[in-house]
């Protein structure tokens, strides 16, 4: 999350900008400087409920830029009074709304309207409040993610998400707001309309403390404190070719991940081998195709782009990524359907496994989670604990940003090089990244489409390219980064900015309706979280959305065992792609994630 000084809370929006004016009450936030170090793993383990979980973290080396993009972690917790919650699933718009959020949100209901459509009547409800900490954007608000099928809602591919929500949105009442320099905020919603409900989250923030050593529960014998993380990239491949969307990648062993000051557990070095270690052998990740097959899918790419059907196209793939070392075949078919064909042409039943105790010490999701995290510093990483899914993402990218006083912004990342210790070498190696022709297209392609994503909702002359195919040199890599700005009309619809720009750019190629069509028609599968936002909408007006890549999505049956685990990986086909490089590419992007949980791509 980035770190917004320009902005005071004058800027934030008022009645007119789309919150009915004249309701009764007087909703605002409260805030509580909150005293010694404060861990939001260690929060996010004695917390019961749901909750969502903004972590923003950056390895040493990174460039001033990118720090400013890490400036805040947020830990939003979803069981305040005040609490609301609107889900879309199976075509249906579910709304559940506490008693005394009824006057802003309405009753509870279930809906057949389109996703974004109650996504902005929701919007405009909400209850306009300024920032509460000076720089930081986030006023509380609706929190969670927005699947990439909603992609339908804007001539996108007909499909749903498989066995769970196409997008699930938490209004939250509660959060503990950490910034860059270590420094942390209770913040909490209060009106006098409602005495008791302002008094339930006055008491919650006063029993907020910083971190006990004594409550340091361990991860795989790790102990959970705020201390600098140190990580150890895997080994490279003489030859292979580095993914084009990656972020912050783990620094050398040498290297400390800027940690401390943003509540990072404890690390060490990286865990991955002594989980592998512990467990015996590298867990196989089984992926939805074998490789031979999406080489082909990239050559079918290429044919439609000689067909001048398409400039790019993102093919993906998923992987059904086991649970853990007691059950390692737990997984479900990678393509989300239960007892679906795998990858090497069996039925695979669907198979229940060890059960799962939401909240507190005992979610292993996030202890998973803080497991992943360590040896992976990135400015968008998140974890959400909603209803029967976990979602673990460690983005390094940005999908939209929007400031409370109307400026909106897009930064896509295409291009990546690993970095290397001798600097005659890594100066050769950052040329190159530099004036690569195959990247550079790759990356001013998206940027062609976000400028005519942005500017359906911008003010007309506003749109502009701030930066194009810029390198930013990072602890463990160099990437190719652009900038796209505008400025939005007076009262902008944050939903329809959004939706106009939805599927993130970077994830569906150009033109998006054609490469969209063709990417799915190859891949025969829903994406659902992978590749859609994960964010929030805060009350203050502003957005900020990552590109849900790098991320690991669990899905829960009822009783709270694993039903299927999946994470997503693909890349851009462009007429100069080889399907060898591609799947190269996949396999690269995979490794982040995968190492963390002690498994690796098989397919």
């Amino acid at each position: 999350m980035d770190d917004l000084g320009g902005l005071t809370p004058g800027s934030a929006r008022a009645p007119s900008a789309g919150h009915p004016a004249g309701r009764t009450g007087n909703p605002r936030l409260e805030t509580r400087r909150l005293d010694g170090p404060v861990d939001l793993g260690v929060l996010a383990r004695r917390t019961t409920g749901d909750l969502v979980w903004f972590d923003s973290a950056l390895p040493e080396g990174a460039p001033t830029a990118a720090g400013i993009r890490a400036a805040w972690s947020v830990l939003a917790l979803t069981d305040g009074p005040f609490a609301a919650r609107f889900r879309h699933q199976d075509r249906l718009a579910r709304v559940d709304v506490s008693a005394v959020a009824g006057r802003w949100f309405g009753s509870s209901r279930v809906e057949e309207r389109a996703a974004f459509a109650v996504l902005d009547e929701l919007l405009q409800r909400t209850p306009a409040l300024d920032a509460p900490v000076e720089g930081c954007a986030f006023a509380l608000g609706w929190v969670g993610f927005l699947g990439y099928e909603l992609g339908r809602e804007v001539d996108g591919p007909d499909r749903t998400a498989d066995g769970h929500a196409d997008a699930d949105l938490r209004f939250v009442d509660r959060a503990v707001l950490v910034r860059d320099d270590g420094a942390a905020w209770a913040v909490t919603l209060v009106d006098d309309a409602d005495p008791s409900a302002s008094a339930d989250n006055r008491a919650w923030a006063a029993g907020l403390h910083g971190a006990d050593p004594d409550d340091q529960a361990p991860v795989d014998g790790v102990p959970v404190r705020s201390e600098p993380v140190r990580s150890e990239p895997g080994p490279r491949e003489p030859g292979r070719r580095e993914p084009d969307v990656q972020g912050a990648g783990a620094p050398g062993p040498a290297d400390d991940a800027a940690g401390a000051a943003t509540g990072l557990p404890n690390g060490g070095p990286d865990p991955g081998g002594r989980v592998q270690e512990a467990r015996g052998r590298v867990l196989e990740a089984r992926g939805r195709v074998d490789r031979a097959t999406y080489e082909r899918a990239v050559d079918a790419c290429r044919d439609e782009i000689r067909e001048g059907n398409a400039f790019q196209v993102c093919l993906t793939t998923a992987f059904a990524v086991p649970d853990g070392p007691d059950a390692p075949d737990s997984a479900d078919s990678a393509d989300g359907a239960d007892g679906a064909d795998g990858a090497d042409g069996t039925v695979r039943p669907d198979v229940t496994v060890r059960p799962d105790v939401t909240g507190a010490a005992d979610d292993r999701h996030l202890a998973e989670y803080l497991r992943i995290r360590r040896g992976d510093p990135v400015p968008f990483g998140a974890y959400l604990r909603t209803g029967d899914l976990r979602i673990a993402s460690r983005s390094p990218e940005r999908f939209l940003r929007i400031d409370a006083d109307g400026g909106v912004l897009a930064e896509p990342i295409k291009g990546t090089r690993p970095r290397h210790v001798d600097p005659v070498e890594d100066a050769v190696v950052r040329a190159d990244l530099s004036t690569s022709a195959k990247d550079r297209a790759e990356n001013v392609m998206i940027v062609d489409l976000l400028r005519n994503d942005l500017q359906r909702t911008a003010r007309p002359g506003s749109v502009r390219v701030e930066r194009l195919c810029d390198v930013e040199t990072y602890a463990s890599v160099h990437q190719m980064v652009s900038t796209i700005a505008g400025v939005l009309p007076p009262g902008a619809s944050r939903a329809a900015v959004v939706r106009a720009a939805f599927p993130p750019g970077s994830m569906t190629g150009a033109p998006k309706r054609s490469a969209t069509a063709i990417a799915d028609r190859l891949e025969g599968a829903p994406r659902g979280v992978y590749a859609g936002a994960i964010g929030y909408f805060s009350a203050s007006g502003a957005v900020d959305l990552s590109v849900a890549i790098r991320t690991l999505v669990t899905v829960l049956h009822p009783d709270g065992s694993v039903r299927r685990r999946t994470l997503g990986a693909g890349g851009a086909v462009t007429w100069s792609s080889s399907p060898a490089d591609e799947a190269d590419e996949v396999e690269a992007k995979t490794v982040s994630v995968l190492r963390g949980v002690g498994a690796a791509a098989h397919w």
